[in-house]
């Protein structure tokens, strides 16, 4: 029979300070000492003080310690309560990671996850035999395979290097904070995400799946809205030194809404902040703020985003093709994007699988739906403005393929940067549909621009082409016209031959994005 947490709870002194200590999970082997901070290993019924530990940063979670909810395992809703939270860095940004003990005793892993939350449990992977960090084994984008059969298909999506920042209540295990390991995440077809940690001596993987945090019913949340007001969620540009309010609670980065300098916040507002100026504003077609009725949820867009990029292998700056990018936000259903591009509108989400890319790299599954690589190009950030759940700042590069299905009706992109890589499924959607939606009375859509319209072409270009043009064509006809002439003896008499080579225009570079 399994016993209550009230008969596994075990308390004990601080080593530090004297202060209870408490210990609700066998598997907790770790606990940060409420009162003094210190670092406490539990060995039996024996406590030893490791060493100390930096107060956490406020970043605004709704989750805090003591909320609990319902998780599905193996089919099953099971009870969880948050006992124990650890803070990461790298050089992608900073994050959170919650462990919560389940109502066997065991624990799990709440962790953030682009803009939404991963749930993992303890796994020891079929048929592997890891005992170290092996670099050429973890390379980015090389399938994994475990089970016996390999039944289990497993991408390499991001590879860092992580530090401890803080940590408080019980935690399973505990880097030295400030130490460098290294953390690898892989990611199937079916949406599983698997994280192989290498902070201690012997490797430990996690494996879960992305959840809504509405799914998990939780009860016992902060109310990020009061403690943002009581405490006034806003600090003072480091450029400019004006006010600028921040909303959300996982906010990386965000723009001066006074000088429109963008900064970065991925250390937390206790940190430094960064930033880097933006001379040149650009107005977005959509305004930020504006909210709209997509799909049957109200979305509201809190950031934008233009992009430029070059196809692999030019390097002619003319060659360059931009597209812009919103990001909304809906309360219970998280981020989404919409982008304005070449190829027209449409509507975009990060996914939390990985499509199945064949060997070649010329087509990617995605829910038994085949796409074709359409382009590959290094894109990079002209401008932003707004709030981002992401560290973005001007001149942040990016490595970008482009997958289309049959119609261009529906995309897959896959985006690599910092060691770290994304894949966003994205739907054609008329330029009527979102100008009603937005209520917006202009929206212009690129995939239906003619030539005087295109943004590459202006008025004055084309009277100078055309008068160029004449004179050329009256220069030809003066030539035929005086066919006899020789240019040996008739200096106004010229000639010439092909040369075989083509006057080039000019390519859009691709689509997207």
């Amino acid at each position: 029979m399994t016993s209550s947490p009230s008969q596994r709870e075990y308390v004990a002194p601080c080593p530090g300070c004297g202060a209870p200590v408490r210990f609700t999970s066998a598997q907790a082997g770790f606990a940060v000492c409420d009162f003094c901070r210190s670092t406490v290993a539990r060995s039996g019924d024996v406590l030893q003080r490791v060493g100390s530990m930096a107060e956490v940063f406020e970043d605004y979670s709704p989750l805090a310690l003591g909320a609990s909810g319902m998780v599905q395992r193996n089919g099953k809703p099971e009870p969880f309560t948050l006992v124990g939270r650890a803070q990461y860095r790298s050089k992608a940004g900073s994050w959170s990671e919650w462990t919560a003990e389940l109502g066997t005793g065991e624990l799990g892993y709440l962790s953030e996850d682009n803009g939404r939350f991963v749930f993992t449990f303890d796994w020891t992977p079929p048929g592997w035999n890891v005992t170290a960090f092996v670099p050429r084994e973890w390379r980015m984008g090389r399938e994994l395979r475990a089970g016996q059969a390999g039944e289990l298909r497993f991408t390499v999506t991001s590879v860092q290097n992580v530090q401890l920042v803080a940590a408080q209540g019980q935690l399973a295990q505990l880097p030295q904070p400030g130490r460098d390991f290294w953390l690898v995440e892989l990611r199937s077809d079916q949406g599983q995400v698997l994280s192989a940690d290498f902070s201690g001596k012997a490797p430990a993987f996690t494996l879960g799946a992305a959840v809504q945090l509405e799914a998990l019913k939780m009860q016992g949340l902060r109310d990020t809205a009061a403690l943002k007001k009581e405490e006034g969620r806003h600090f003072n540009c480091p450029h400019c030194a004006a006010v600028v309010p921040v909303r959300f609670d996982g906010t990386k980065a965000i723009s001066c809404p006074s000088c429109g300098s963008l900064i970065d916040m991925s250390r937390g507002l206790g940190g430094e902040l960064g930033f880097s100026e933006q001379r040149r504003r650009i107005k977005p077609a959509i305004a930020l703020g504006k909210t709209g009725r997509l799909e049957g949820l109200e979305w509201q867009v809190v950031g934008f985003q233009r992009r430029s990029g070059r196809e692999l292998g030019e390097e002619d700056d003319d060659e360059t093709f931009e597209w812009d990018e919103y990001l909304l936000y809906n309360r219970k259903a998280g981020f989404t994007f919409i982008v304005d591009s070449e190829d027209g509108w449409s509507t975009a989400r990060v996914i939390g699988g990985v499509p199945k890319v064949a060997k070649s790299g010329a087509t990617a599954t995605y829910m038994q739906r085949k796409y074709r690589r359409e382009s590959a190009y290094m894109a990079e950030t002209v401008y932003a403005e707004g709030e981002f759940y992401w560290p973005v700042f001007k001149g942040q590069k990016s490595s970008n393929v482009d997958y289309v299905n049959e119609g261009k009706q529906a995309t897959l992109a896959q985006e690599t940067a910092q060691r770290e890589t994304t894949w966003t499924h994205g739907q054609r959607i008329s330029v009527q549909t979102l100008a009603a939606a937005f209520g917006v009375d202009r929206l212009r859509d690129r995939s239906e621009a003619g030539l005087l319209s295109d943004s590459r072409f202006s008025i004055g270009g084309i009277v100078l082409c055309l008068v160029i043009l004449l004179l050329v064509l009256f220069a030809i006809r003066g030539c035929i016209a005086r066919a006899s002439c020789d240019p040996r003896i008739d200096p106004n008499c010229s000639y010439s031959r092909s040369s075989s080579g083509s006057y080039g225009g000019y390519t859009s570079g691709g689509s997207h994005k």
